[in-house]
């Protein structure tokens, strides 16, 4: 069961079985808001009949996303759920996979070497070329 906060409306999935009929007091996770709860046996205004096969009917609730917030907060969702992949998440997974393809490399370096003798040679220029690297980077920033 779908039960939403009166104070900020946010949605929260209860089992109906921990609300007696008799009803509960409940207590937002979100912004801390207390309110007595009652179940309602009456069918909503959100739930339809359906016929399916066999001329069995079954009522399904369509669940609907409340938002009565400001428009800042309503922003601050749409962000939220717009969750693009920028440019700089890329690069820092690539040099983190990098960096762990480096540190494998070291750590097998003598199992590595009965396929690629040269590996030693490889991995050696290629800590020259990285600390080339960092050399020119440190002299960009001073």
């Amino acid at each position: 069961m779908i039960i939403s906060c009166e104070q900020c409306n946010k949605n929260f999935e209860v089992e109906s079985n921990l609300i007696p009929p008799s009803g509960r007091l409940l207590q937002c996770s979100s912004c801390g808001h207390k309110w007595f709860f009652k179940k309602s046996i009456s069918p909503t205004k959100n739930e339809k009949t359906i016929k399916i096969q066999k001329n069995k009917e079954v009522k399904a609730r369509k669940i609907e996303t409340k938002i009565n917030k400001s428009d800042n907060e309503e922003t601050k969702i749409s962000k939220n759920e717009d969750k693009k992949v920028g440019v700089l998440s890329i690069i820092i997974v690539f040099l983190i996979s990098f960096a762990s393809l480096i540190v494998l490399l070291d750590t097998f370096k003598e199992p590595i070497s009965n396929y690629f003798p040269d590996i030693d040679l490889i991995l050696n220029s290629l800590y020259e070329s990285l600390k080339d690297l960092s050399l020119f980077i440190k002299d960009l920033l001073q």
